[in-house]
């Protein structure tokens, strides 16, 4: 009865995963269109990011006017057991793809570096690495 009850719950806790990780294809479907490199420009200096990522973790940061800012994350996701809080200095830019691009020195630990496609679906951002329909989306929320 009690391996049931576990593989009932682990089964719908994986459902809601899968179901907050969408694709490009999916985003598509919800009629999501890429920001242009010029959008990105005008909505990226002094935007307030939060970015969610596919493990779970919540990062927050403001993109400073000079490529600049200090990130937030709740470490949820990484590493398994006891999520500790984080920080770390990063900087942003729009690339010459049409991508925001981000690098961040976590406290204590290694870089992360990423580009990523931004597109909007109504009130949602989301971020993917590549243009391909099966690209697994980041979620993102700008705002001023």
């Amino acid at each position: 009865m009690l391996r049931a009850i576990v593989l009932v719950v682990s089964v719908g806790v994986c459902s809601v995963v899968a179901a907050q990780t969408a694709t490009l294809a999916d985003a598509k479907a919800k009629n999501a269109v890429q920001l242009s490199e010029d959008e990105l420009k005008q909505l990226m200096p002094g935007a307030k990011v939060v970015s969610r990522t596919n493990a779970g973790s919540t990062r927050n940061w403001e993109n400073n006017a000079n490529g600049t800012f200090v990130a937030s994350s709740d470490s949820k996701g990484s590493g398994g057991g006891r999520a500790r809080p984080s920080s770390g200095n990063g900087t942003w830019k729009v690339g010459d793809k049409g991508t925001y691009c981000v690098t961040i020195q976590w406290s204590g630990m290694s870089t992360e570096e990423w580009c990523r496609y931004i597109f909007k679906a109504s009130d949602k951002y989301y971020g993917f690495g590549k243009l391909e329909d099966s690209a697994q989306a980041s979620e993102f929320e700008f705002s001023k």
